[in-house]
């Protein structure tokens, strides 16, 4: 019954929330509009807990920031470790599976970079304290 659960949402996910565009901010692609890239790295080959987290960072990112997402000044990218295209991405973060990473933009530069995995996966089970520690997390990276 779980997996049901967890593949309907998936699906929903994917549906209702097909406008949040992965978007991977390289050299060529910033600008100063840009604060936040949030990034979750996967293997093709996912659990539960990896696709809910995924889930729960579309809602989060939809739910309260569609207006910096569509302004350009929040960017989400979900990347498969495994695809060739994504290696350059994946190595550069140190990541060769499930990891979630917020880096701060200043001026269209590089700044500040978290490392959320441990976070993400301890606090997934609890959705309301994922949700408002999120929150918390972006706000910070926004200000």
């Amino acid at each position: 019954m779980k997996k049901i659960l967890i593949a309907t949402l998936i699906i929903l996910a994917n549906t209702s929330f097909g406008q949040v565009h992965d978007s991977i901010t390289t050299d060529k692609n910033t600008n100063d509009t840009l604060k936040l890239q949030v990034l979750y790295f996967h293997i093709t080959n996912r659990c539960n807990t990896c696709l809910s987290i995924e889930s729960e960072l579309r809602k989060i990112i939809i739910e309260n920031y569609k207006d910096k997402l569509d302004s350009g000044m929040i960017r989400f990218a979900s990347i498969n470790v495994e695809l060739p295209e994504y290696l350059w991405l994946a190595n550069k973060y140190e990541t060769a599976g499930a990891s979630l990473f917020l880096r701060k933009y200043i001026k269209g530069k590089e700044g500040q970079k978290d490392d959320l995995t441990s976070w993400a996966f301890s606090k997934i089970h609890s959705t309301d304290v994922f949700d408002k520690e999120l929150e918390q997390k972006i706000n910070e990276f926004l200000k």
